[in-house]
Formats: structure tokens, sequence, C-alpha cells
């Protein structure tokens, strides 16, 4: 009798941890929807290859933040997606009274990679539009949206049920573009280094 108690004692036990297990799986499950928010920073390398025309050059900061939404799919050990993301952001740069500053960016990429555990790491590839904002000191600006690529990559790990959070890297090419504006013409353009984290609930 002991012995049948035990048995079913384990039995009980083994069908908890399994449905507790399956519960688990189901709440961390890749495939389907997610949306987020990002913090970190960018380095902008700003150009100007006309020297003729006034432009921005040398190095900036800032900070960046913004959200993320996006759909992933899972074959096996392969997850892959489409995600969009929008950051604000300050990079300002200036030369012979030209001025130049990125302060919106967003893009549209696709993302896969490999799961190991409970972590993934993958790469990622798309178009960004950056805002561009050229003018002269002390004179109104002009605004325009220049497209670019983008393409890094990063790691994102579930933290709890539903929930992931990631770490991730990219490089942002803004084409070198020439600005009409009051009181001339201004040429200029970046290359951006962009690190941040971010969090994820998945739907």
């Amino acid at each position: 009798m002991s012995v049948l108690k035990i048995n079913l004692s384990s039995m009980a036990c083994a069908l908890l941890f399994t449905a507790g297990a399956n519960a688990q799986s189901d709440d961390r499950s890749w495939e389907g929807f997610y949306g987020g928010i990002h913090l970190g920073g960018v380095y902008g390398d700003f150009t100007n290859s006309v020297p003729a025309f006034p432009g921005p050059t040398g190095d900036a900061g800032s900070g960046i933040g913004g959200v993320q939404l996006g759909h992933n799919w899972r074959s096996g050990d392969t997850v892959f997606g489409a995600e969009i993301d929008f950051s604000y952001m300050e990079l300002r740069a200036s030369s012979a009274g030209g001025s130049m500053e990125e302060n919106f960016t967003g893009s549209l990429r696709f993302r896969a990679g490999q799961l190991i555990g409970e972590t993934l790491v993958y790469g990622s590839l798309g178009v960004a539009w950056t805002q561009m904002e050229s003018g002269f000191t002390g004179l109104p600006t002009s605004t325009d949206y220049e497209p670019g690529l983008i393409v890094g990559g990063g790691a994102e790990r579930w933290l709890r049920d539903g929930v992931t959070g990631r770490v991730e890297a990219f490089y942002v090419d803004v084409p070198t573009s020439t600005q009409t504006v009051t009181g001339g013409t201004i040429r200029g353009g970046s290359n951006n280094l962009v690190f941040r984290a971010g969090l994820n609930l998945h739907f």
C-alpha cells in the first residue's frame, strides 16, 4: 500500500512538473508579435565631401531612446522576423557657419538568428530613415529624411514569462546629401554607431 502511494505521488509530481514546463514553454514562445522600448547611445562621424559647400565635420555623441514593434517566426532553432523602430536622439555638428542636426531616426529591418537555450543570437539588416535638419547659424533651417543602410545584431533572452531583454549594436549610414537652405547650400552626412538595450513584451 505504501509503495502504491509513493508511486501515485511520484506520478502526480511528474504530471505537475510536465504541465508546468509546458505552461512555461507556452509563455516563452518566440513566435508572434512583440513590442517594447530601448535606451542607449549613438556616436556620429560627420562628413562633408565637397569643401566648397559649408557642412558638418567632426564627431558627436548622444543618448538615444525609443520604441520597437515586430513579429517572429520559428523553424526549429532558427528564429526570423521583421521589426520597425523609432528613436529620438540629439546629434549635432557644424563648420564654416553651417550646422546639421539629427534628432529622429526610424528603421525597418529583417532579423534572423539561432537559439542557444533561452537566448536568441541574431543579425539584422534593413533601411533606416534619419531626420537631417540643416541651416546656417541664425537663419531658418531645412528638414529632410535620408534613407540609408542599417546593419547589426545582438542577443535577446527571456527574463520572465512573456518578457525578454536584449542588447544590440548597429551601423547606420546617413548618405551625404545637398540641402538648399536660407542663405545658401549645405552638404553633409554621417556614419553612426548605435548601442542600445531594450525590453520586449511578447503577445
